[in-house]
């Protein structure tokens, strides 16, 4: 990275942490109240972060553009609209409050008996892992929620970092590699100084082993994690004929409503002793869900030094649609665009939606080695997303 995309990545760290300390200062009544923020009807919980992470990324820089799902009609207005990578510019995809649905419950559950107790505090006196654990899955480090964001400069992507409100830790994926860094306390202000120099130096280097390395079987390699929670996504699902061989591919699902930001660390050795997982795919979910897996692919490394993970992109003959968005698209509607010898991604195809937000996709990324579904996804010649991105 260049310096001042390091300074960038820095200024994004700042802001996820200083939207975490917020959101553990506020009180349950608070997070849970319904708020007219964006386009209305919003939560707290919600708002809280979302506040944080604009006006600390507004104040380093004012002519960056950050894209959620409640500011998506603002950054319109600023869309670019030249194809040629070098005149986009920087661009910041950010989900404020990932998992926003089980947070709620969450929240509406440790503070019943404490409304106006901060959250922070009712966390520490409950053992909030455990809890979250209990209510949504295990490993609480990658099913509890989490705000993302992801770095796009002149079509490259530079960074993602994703911090877990649930456990305090921050993962961030650079060109320095992909590191997992425990914060202090909330409330400990040592937390505004960290910066990606401290994490690539302090943090723990997070390893994405091959499926060799774990031992998986062939049956292992197929076990995936997706969205199938509401209506249209199996009918998208089927269609890809990843199991076209399976009467009933579910036996093969370990979670069907996932966390987005962080589905990557399902491949991550953050999930080795809870059961194995062969890949994941983005069912034709919104952009804010699926980007930030791009920087772990482009920067996670095996453990022979080389590219961990591999990226697919699912294009459907006949492709289903969400709310009048396609939920794959073909390589003439795709975003990533081949230039030479090089992908980039072309940011500037969504100046036509109204909701740049709400474009969809479907991918799938596996380790390096899965050799099991690499030939089923090169058979349906699915198109490869190459890691120079």
């Amino acid at each position: 990275m260049q310096g001042i995309e390091r300074a960038y990545c820095d200024v994004c760290i700042n802001a996820l942490i200083g939207a975490w300390r917020e959101l553990m200062e506020a009180t349950g009544a608070e997070t849970l109240r319904r708020v007219r923020y964006g386009k209305g009807d919003t939560l707290g919980l919600d708002a809280i972060t979302e506040i944080i992470i604009k006006r600390r990324l507004e104040e380093f820089d004012r002519h960056a553009i950050l894209i959620t799902e409640e500011l998506d009609d603002q950054a319109h207005r600023r869309w670019p609209t030249d194809s040629d990578p070098v005149k986009q510019p920087l661009m910041f995809f950010c989900d404020p409050t990932d998992r926003s649905i089980q947070l709620r419950v969450f929240f509406e559950a440790i503070s019943k008996d404490e409304p106006t107790s901060k959250i922070g505090k009712l966390m520490t006196g409950c053992d909030s892992k455990k809890v979250w654990e209990k209510m949504f899955e295990a490993p609480v480090t990658i099913t509890g929620s989490m705000g993302a964001i992801t770095c796009v400069r002149k079509g490259e992507i530079v960074f993602s970092v994703i911090l877990n409100y649930i456990t305090g830790t921050i993962c961030v994926a650079a060109d320095t590699g992909v590191f997992w860094y425990q914060l202090e306390e909330f409330s400990n202000p040592a937390n505004e100084k960290v910066t990606l120099a401290d994490i690539s130096k302090s943090g723990k280097r997070l390893r994405f082993p091959g499926v060799c390395e774990l031992g998986y079987s062939m049956d292992d390699c197929r076990r995936f994690v997706t969205f199938l929670g509401k209506t249209g996504y199996f009918e998208n699902f089927n269609d890809s004929k990843l199991f076209i061989d399976i009467e009933n591919p579910n036996g093969f699902l370990h979670h069907r409503e996932p966390p987005g930001p962080p589905r990557a660390l399902y491949l991550s050795e953050l999930q080795n002793s809870h059961g194995p997982i062969g890949f994941i795919l983005a069912n034709g979910e919104k952009i804010g869900e699926w980007m930030h897996w791009l920087s772990f692919v482009k920067y996670a490394e095996n453990e022979n030094g080389g590219q961990a993970l591999r990226a697919y992109e699912i294009s459907l003959e006949r492709p289903w649609t969400k709310n009048g968005m396609l939920m794959s698209t073909s390589s003439a509607y795709s975003l990533f665009c081949d230039y030479g010898n090089r992908m980039y991604l072309d940011i500037s195809q969504l100046r036509n939606f109204v909701r740049p937000s709400q474009f969809r996709c479907m991918m799938v990324v596996v380790p390096y080695n899965n050799e099991r579904m690499i030939h089923v996804l090169e058979q349906h010649q699915y198109r490869e997303i190459t890691s120079s991105f």
